[in-house]
């Protein structure tokens, strides 16, 4: 099976090699995982099912270059994040988010995003480079990376793994219909989302 990219992310071949939709079992109940571009939604749709509601959804969006300058310290080289909020979703308004803004956020290469359980604190969380966590409080998301056709591995290849100086990746904000990530939160502010923090 082949390993498309999202939109967001420009690489060549050689940071593609060996990568492919898998998942790893980790402690805890934790999975890590990376997918194909076309089976995140999916991932995402059967995904919050499997969360106890309420559902809390979340973004981490890049700082402007502005707000860089205020929030870098000399020899840092690590970007700030603004985290957003929506809390007390039902999972029928999660699916809402999700066909309403999931190409967006997916195909986004710079905004991190995931969904969550308040009352489990089960998550799932979309990374850079197509890399998906979740939490859980047993493997029953397992049979889901089944359905979907990932493999299971002893131990995961990610991008991130067969980047190197020369082998570089680049990640790049999408817009969809004139939409970016960063309007969302403004988007949903009538639908309770909120400015936690800056990470």
């Amino acid at each position: 099976m082949s390993f498309n990219t999202i939109e967001g992310v420009v690489l060549g071949q050689k940071a593609l090699e060996g990568v492919c939709s898998s998942y790893q079992l980790c402690e805890n109940s934790m999975i890590d995982s990376v997918l194909s571009a076309e089976l995140i939604e999916p991932f995402l749709k059967r995904g919050v099912k499997l969360l106890p509601e309420p559902h809390f959804f979340f973004m981490e969006v890049p700082c402007t270059e502005d707000e860089e300058k205020e929030l870098r310290k000399p020899g840092e080289e690590r970007y700030h994040r603004k985290v957003y909020y929506l809390d007390g979703c039902t999972e029928p308004v999660s699916q809402a988010i999700i066909k309403r803004y999931g190409g967006l956020l997916i195909n986004d290469g710079l905004t991190r995003f995931g969904f969550g359980s308040n009352r489990s604190n089960e998550e799932i969380y979309v990374l850079d480079y197509q890399e998906i966590q979740v939490y859980a409080e047993d493997l029953r998301f397992e049979a889901l990376f089944k359905e979907l056709g990932a493999e299971k591995v002893s131990k995961l290849k990610t991008v991130w793994d067969n980047l190197t100086p020369e082998n570089v990746g680049v990640c790049i904000a999408v817009e969809v219909e004139g939409e970016q990530c960063c309007d969302i939160p403004e988007r949903l502010k009538k639908e309770g989302m909120y400015y936690a923090e800056t990470r």
